[in-house]
């Protein structure tokens, strides 16, 4: 059990970071053609996600609390 939360409090703490460092997440969310003349062009369009630095601060915290707690399980 020990390991368990040592290991999602570095997960969490790893996802924390990774937002703070890249707040953007690009998601495609359509993928359409359109025919000019004979040809045809292909559109897609994205999804952009902002993560807040808020809640990548919060989720390290988080993980801090769970990384310590595990390692002061008995």
């Amino acid at each position: 059990m020990k390991v368990f939360f040592s290991f999602a409090g570095v997960v969490l703490i790893a996802a924390g970071l990774f937002t703070l460092v890249h707040p953007e997440i690009k998601m495609p969310a359509n993928k359409e053609e359109a025919e000019i003349g004979p040809m045809k062009v292909p559109i897609e369009t994205r999804r952009i996600i902002t993560v807040p630095p808020i809640a990548g601060g919060i989720v390290m915290l988080a993980g801090g609390g769970v990384l310590f707690c595990g390692l002061r399980m008995n």
